[in-house]
């Protein structure tokens, strides 16, 4: 998945940009449960890249995975300023390497996943999402209408202002993140994963993706309500 973890300089322009929107906003304190619980959203309409918004909330949960302790993952995605021309580039393939990554590579334990404020063109991409997912863990999808519906479910002291919480805002946790994978240590660090690679010069025979991921095979059944 070379377009998604390879050149992951964190002085990159485009990655500051996704810093600076704050696109994956991990929040300081647990739930009661141990859970770590994150907010992915866009804080204004824009037009992305999604494969380096991506890459940006994968240089962050591979700081998570070094520095960070919980017993599950539990999600909200605001969609409250996704356009049309936002969803169009979750493509299957992209959606599969991303939940390939969080299956095998984050490895972490995805106890709920919350969708807020979704449009209707989205619906079609949550269900190419459920698909590639593990039976068990679509089911704990769930879609709200708005961010009143959470209240019960997540306590006021671990969410941000913007959310009615206690905690800091969206926009200081960004800065915060911001300042910890631009530390000279952890540029060092994505400069030198970029050498951890393979010598495609020495492979037998031409390898691509779908090898790996079954685009082509595995999309010729899907079926989407």
């Amino acid at each position: 998945m070379p377009e998604i973890l390879l050149t992951r300089d964190p002085s990159a322009p485009e990655i500051i940009k996704n810093l600076k929107f704050g696109f994956l906003v991990v929040l300081p304190k647990k739930t009661p449960s141990n859970y770590r619980v994150s907010i992915i959203r866009i804080k204004k309409p824009i037009d992305i890249v999604a494969t380096d918004v991506v890459k940006t909330i994968f240089m962050m949960l591979d700081y998570r995975m070094r520095n960070d302790v919980s017993l599950g993952e539990q999600w909200i995605f605001d969609l409250t300023n996704v356009s049309f021309q936002n969803s169009v580039q979750m493509t299957p393939a992209l959606l599969t390497k991303i939940i390939y990554y969080i299956r095998f590579c984050f490895g972490s334990k995805i106890k709920s996943i919350h969708f807020v404020n979704t449009p209707a063109f989205v619906v079609p991409v949550l269900n190419v999402v459920k698909k590639l997912m593990k039976p068990k863990v679509a089911k704990r999808i769930c879609i709200h209408k708005n961010f009143d519906e959470l209240q019960d479910l997540f306590p006021k002291s671990i969410l941000p202002q913007e959310y009615g919480g206690d905690e800091l805002s969206c926009e200081e946790l960004t800065e915060d993140w911001t300042n910890v994978l631009q530390s000279d240590g952890w540029k060092y660090y994505f400069k030198e994963q970029d050498q951890v690679i393979s010598d495609e010069s020495k492979r037998t025979r031409f390898l691509s993706s779908d090898d790996f991921f079954g685009c082509e095979g595995s999309f010729r059944k899907l079926e989407v309500d």
